[in-house]
């Protein structure tokens, strides 16, 4: 996976550049070593798992985990063998595809005496000054990693450094990292294997990247341990916030191309008054609120087969006839949604403390018409709608009212047809920006 490329030299220095795949190094007489890196738009594994934003399961932690037992275990069986010496994950690089590259073992082959690296990653022969780095340090390292990826949290945080690492090279005390809380039992006996004392009983990473593909049939992580802004336990992986096509293109890395769809049904809904709610109530009770209504909304899109788009604030994007061929009831799977949508505000509390304040009120806008869809950004990429049609169901929402669902003349023929049982009243006077006055219909169940 990971290794040297080239070595080449520049001037008459003997500058020497050594290529990695993704790090490398400058080395010249009389210069301070220069670390060459390649831009990798998700930073750092550290960066990804104390994003509390991003939600880390599944398949995708088991491919990070695989990524990094294969890269060291190619590195182990190299010749000469180069061994890490510093390995964390504040040095694993993560890509726009979530794939991770090993980084930072440019230097780690100078002559030394005794062992290297940063004291909480450090195995306890290392403290003790028994043994340089070794095949087996770099595992006791690895078993580190598992307790940051699974606890989302620095290996001993919040403990004296000099008493911990005291205690971690006392042979008869042996203390370690506490085992992360619901920590899948095959990746909970492995950290502990990786962190015993003896060298001799670590496994190799051999053994560590075969048990962790023995693991894969079964891998499932209990999304209460992925601390989210929200907590909630329905976590996502990252991926899973694209078509699955989308998904798929994007972790294989092949180019996302523009898609055109020439006809779907596009939901807005906001929170009417979160602006003032925002003023007047503690944050953490404006982001409670915004997951308890939202959380609803994903619900109500998995029952009625509609994709979300995006969440932004106050607002909630929904289509169909987008990610599946929907075309003879894509304007009524909307309505429904819609339907269900402004019930499932309306019984919600705004503050579960303070039941007085009442429930949440939506606004809810719908429009049809012809869109593209596209993957926007590298670092964080986003699936998108773009076109007229995204513009003018954003008009309807702004000019809908509490707890209504006002629709286009478009979406409006389009529904009178596919769900006849729904009456539309015709509402004059609408003026859009850009189109002046247009006609409008709001949508009531009969």
């Amino acid at each position: 996976m990971l290794g040297f490329l080239s070595a080449v030299v520049f001037g008459s220095n003997s500058k020497f550049l050594y290529f990695l795949f993704r790090t490398g190094a400058v080395i010249g007489n009389g210069v301070e070593p220069m670390l060459v890196m390649e831009y990798m738009e998700h930073g750092s594994l550290h960066d990804l798992i104390h994003n509390e934003t991003m939600v880390l399961e599944g398949d995708l932690l088991l491919n990070i985990l695989r990524d990094i037992s294969q890269g060291v275990r190619f590195l182990h069986s190299a010749t000469p063998q180069v061994i890490h010496g510093d390995l964390k994950a504040a040095n694993i690089l993560v890509d726009r595809r979530f794939r991770c590259k090993v980084a930072d073992f440019g230097l780690s082959q100078k002559k030394n005496l005794g062992g290297t690296g940063t004291p909480f990653w450090m195995a306890p022969e290392l403290l003790r000054k028994e043994s340089p780095n070794t095949a087996a340090t770099d595992v006791y390292s690895f078993g580190i990693i598992l307790y940051e990826i699974f606890s989302r949290r620095n290996p001993y945080e919040g403990e004296d450094a000099r008493e911990v690492l005291r205690l971690v090279a006392d042979k008869a005390v042996c203390k370690r990292p506490t085992l992360p809380p619901n920590c899948p039992p095959t990746i909970s006996s492995l950290m502990a294997d990786c962190l015993v004392d003896g060298a001799e009983k670590r496994p190799s990473f051999n053994e560590i990247d075969l048990r962790l593909k023995e693991t894969h049939e079964n891998f499932d992580v209990d999304p209460r341990t992925l601390r989210t802004v929200s907590q909630r336990a329905s976590a996502i992986s990252p991926l899973a916030v694209f078509p699955k096509h989308i998904a798929q293109a994007l972790k294989d890395g092949r180019v996302v191309e523009p898609e055109r769809k020439d006809v779907v049904t596009i939901l807005y809904c906001s929170i009417i008054g979160l602006s003032t709610l925002s003023a007047t109530m503690h944050p953490s009770k404006v982001a409670d609120l915004l997951d308890r209504v939202y959380t609803k909304f994903d619900d109500l899109s998995r029952k009625h087969d509609v994709f979300n788009v995006e969440t932004v604030g106050d607002s909630y994007m929904a289509v169909a006839n987008l990610v599946k061929d929907q075309e003879s009831d894509h304007a009524k799977r909307i309505a429904n949604f819609a339907m269900d949508a402004v019930k499932s505000a309306n019984e919600t509390y705004i503050d579960l403390e303070d039941h007085d304040m009442g429930f949440a009120k939506i606004r809810v806008g719908v429009h049809s018409g012809p869109v593209i869809a596209d993957v926007v950004g590298s670092r964080n990429p986003r699936y998108c709608l773009l076109g007229d049609s995204v513009k003018m169901t954003s008009e309807m929402e702004s000019n809908s009212k509490e707890n209504r669902i006002l629709c286009s003349d478009t979406a409006a023929d389009i529904l009178a047809y596919q769900c006849p049982e729904y009456m539309l009243d015709v509402r004059r006077g609408v003026t859009i920006k850009g189109k002046g006055e247009m006609r409008t219909f709001w949508v009531y169940e009969d």
